[in-house]
């Protein structure tokens, strides 16, 4: 069975303290292609040819998946700083902590120290809440030393008070470091919190996972759109915190047809501040 294409030409990303938009102005974002997609490819490179030219259409077909799996680690290690930025900015609380673990060995073993620390999260859970139900909110990443050793930053939202020693004995495997994060403007909070956590992200073993979050946590709206022209927020130029117009790549669909190949298409991305913006499905 066909999937069907669905498509929009508007995304919206919704935190409590901005909205992001992206337009799509030149081709809608088409998804759920799936098998639907690879039908077409199959049809297009059987079709009446000779055997050269089904070979190079085999051999482009295998570049183009080639090329998207590439494109998809480089996006993936993109959106992840986003992506902690916008949570950072749903969770964050007077009671937001930020933590680094140490090991006092030099580990360097990622799929060792991993472990460690959920270990550590489930006794610092059942410390603090008496119980084996998951109650902490908290995001974390790992970084290399200089020396190859392996440390961890972790930012806790809603986090009781808990004596430093305390927190050392549960670790028990070197130095704890804990703060409490004071940012200046609400609107800052995830962009600068989220430093410490997007720092070399790109240069991590892929095949270890760098990036860990609790279920627990509210997490930002996103919405799709095909506005036909229409805004699906009406902006006023005091609301808009920056603004900027980029292209990205797109197949390109010839009739008879996938034509192996991209086309750039422009996007216009708007971040705004939430305060005083005027839904137009409020009227």
């Amino acid at each position: 069975m066909k999937k069907v294409f669905q498509s929009y030409n508007v995304k919206t990303i919704e935190t409590p303290t901005t909205i992001e938009i992206y337009e799509y102005l030149d081709d809608p974002v088409i998804y759920s292609l799936g098998s639907h997609d690879e039908e077409l490819l199959s049809d297009y490179i059987h079709s009446e040819e000779n055997d050269d030219e089904q070979q190079k259409k085999e051999d482009d077909k295998k570049a183009l998946k080639h090329y998207d799996a590439l494109r998809r680690k480089q996006k993936h290690y993109e959106a992840m700083r986003w992506e902690i930025a916008r949570i950072i900015d749903c969770n964050f609380d007077n009671d937001t902590k930020f933590m680094t673990l140490t090991f006092r060995d030099n580990i360097k073993d990622v799929s060792y120290t991993n472990k460690e620390l959920k270990k550590f999260i489930k006794r610092l859970n059942y410390n603090l809440y008496k119980t084996k139900k998951h109650h902490l909110k908290y995001l974390a990443v790992w970084e290399k030393q200089k020396r190859g050793a392996i440390h961890y930053h972790i930012i806790f939202f809603d986090f009781p008070y808990i004596e430093a020693i305390k927190l050392e004995q549960i670790w028990s495997q070197g130095f704890i470091k804990i703060n409490k994060i004071d940012v200046d403007s609400k609107d800052n909070r995830g962009r600068y919190v989220s430093k410490y956590f997007s720092k070399d992200i790109d240069e991590k073993d892929y095949k270890q996972k760098a990036f860990f979050k609790s279920q627990n946590l509210i997490l930002p709206e996103i919405k799709h759109f095909n506005t036909y022209g229409e805004k699906p927020f009406d902006l006023e130029e005091k609301n808009i915190v920056y603004t900027k117009t980029y292209t990205r790549k797109v197949p390109k669909f010839e009739y008879g047809g996938i034509d192996i190949s991209f086309k750039e298409s422009t996007v216009k991305y708007t971040k705004i501040r939430k305060e005083d913006i005027k839904n137009d499905n409020d009227n």
